[in-house]
């Protein structure tokens, strides 16, 4: 949990001290004759709901007095009044009497402050479909009743989960030190792969015309490239440019919801994948058929979750679809959040697909193919990297 503080003011003075440019003209006043309560004012000048947004936190107002004299801290309980975080002058007033609180007004220093917390998953509502203008973005800091492995979040609703930034040992040799990678940045991550339904509600179009491998509203969108994902032109420019073509599936996504999503980076999806585990598939060293979709057992993509999850609730990071990463193919990067190599005709795709052996679905598991190959077996999940 994190604690942004906003302004400091000490009783029945007024101080226009400012920790962020968000909060002016904090005042605070007894009242009198003395009855326990405190006048509060505060005037936000920024957009506290946009920067949320962005950072993808819950915000609510946190007021304490903190008394100088017994070194004593009492987080208000009993306030009153408008206590919203939207810009705009907001008035209202701690009952402290209410909290048996007693203290020489001399003592005491008053801390207001906006408080975040991390979500841990993010939804987007795509169910007004491809002519809409917006998008919903909702956070939970839990799975809903019923949890997100339900049709709704495989086809009219896309979920990410939150993953905390992190070392690990990349790539199949896991005794080179040289393999270290540090993510700095925290990130979310698809929970499934994107589905048919939910590629259709961003594009206006289904690249899965054909039964012959899987078409169905919850399987993984397939027959798509590179270039469809994130554009030929702008899309194309990275990691010199993070930017994406407007007519992409990407800049149509962020159009409509003003975040930031794209593909993983090789680095990330392959952390996302592990999720802290150092063998050969997330769950062991040995292939699990119960676990992936294969060669072995399939013939065709498979709806979404229908297998088990890693330890961070990620559904068929192994198999069932290769996964495009941002990076061009080359050779694996290291270090601290590695972009992949600067040029080279092919991306990267991750995780193995139904009709790939057992090791092409390993955690370590890599593949280059051409930006404009729309193949049966190609498809993606999104990711959107945080500020912190």
């Amino acid at each position: 949990m994190r604690k942004t503080v906003l302004g400091l003011f000490v009783f029945g003075c007024f101080a226009a001290i400012a920790a962020t440019p968000t909060i002016t003209g904090v005042t605070a006043q007894q009242r009198y004759p003395w009855n326990g309560k405190v006048d509060i004012s505060y005037t936000v000048t920024g957009d506290i709901a946009a920067e949320a947004k962005q950072s993808a936190v819950f915000t609510s107002l946190k007021v304490m007095a903190i008394d100088k004299v017994a070194n004593t801290t009492n987080i208000a309980t009993q306030l009153s009044g408008d206590t919203a975080l939207t810009a705009g002058t907001h008035k209202f007033v701690w009952d402290m009497n209410a909290e048996g609180l007693t203290f020489k007004s001399s003592n005491m220093v008053f801390n207001v402050a906006c408080e975040t917390t991390p979500a841990t998953y993010c939804v987007i509502d795509l169910s007004s479909g491809a002519n809409a203008t917006s998008y919903p973005v909702t956070y939970l800091a839990s799975p809903p009743s019923g949890g997100f492995n339900v049709d709704a979040y495989k086809t009219t609703k896309l979920v990410l989960r939150r993953i905390e930034a992190g070392t690990f040992i990349m790539g199949e040799n896991q005794n080179n030190e040289s393999h270290r990678v540090t993510l700095t940045k925290p990130f979310f991550c698809g929970l499934f792969e994107v589905t048919q339904k939910q590629y259709t509600l961003v594009t206006g179009t289904d690249p899965c015309s054909s039964t012959q491998y899987g078409k169905s509203d919850s399987r993984p969108v397939h027959y798509v490239s590179y270039d469809m994902i994130r554009g030929a032109s702008n899309g194309a420019k990275w990691p010199s440019s993070s930017s994406v073509d407007s007519s992409s599936f990407m800049g149509k996504l962020r159009a409509r919801t003003g975040l930031d999503f794209d593909l993983p980076t090789e680095a990330q999806w392959e952390y996302a994948c592990r999720a802290g585990t150092t063998t050969k598939y997330y769950w062991g060293n040995s292939m699990n058929g119960n676990l992936t979709w294969y060669t072995d057992n399939s013939t065709t993509t498979h709806t979404v979750g229908q297998k088990g999850t890693n330890a961070w609730g990620l559904y068929d990071m192994s198999g069932n679809v290769w996964e495009y990463c941002l990076d061009r193919h080359g050779t694996l990067a290291y270090g601290i959040d590695p972009k992949g190599v600067s040029t080279g005709a092919l991306r990267v795709k991750r995780g193995g697909s139904w009709d790939d052996s057992a090791n092409a679905c390993s955690s370590y598991g890599r593949v280059g193919g051409g930006s404009s190959n729309a193949l049966n077996t190609n498809g993606f999940r999104l990711a959107r990297t945080l500020s912190e």
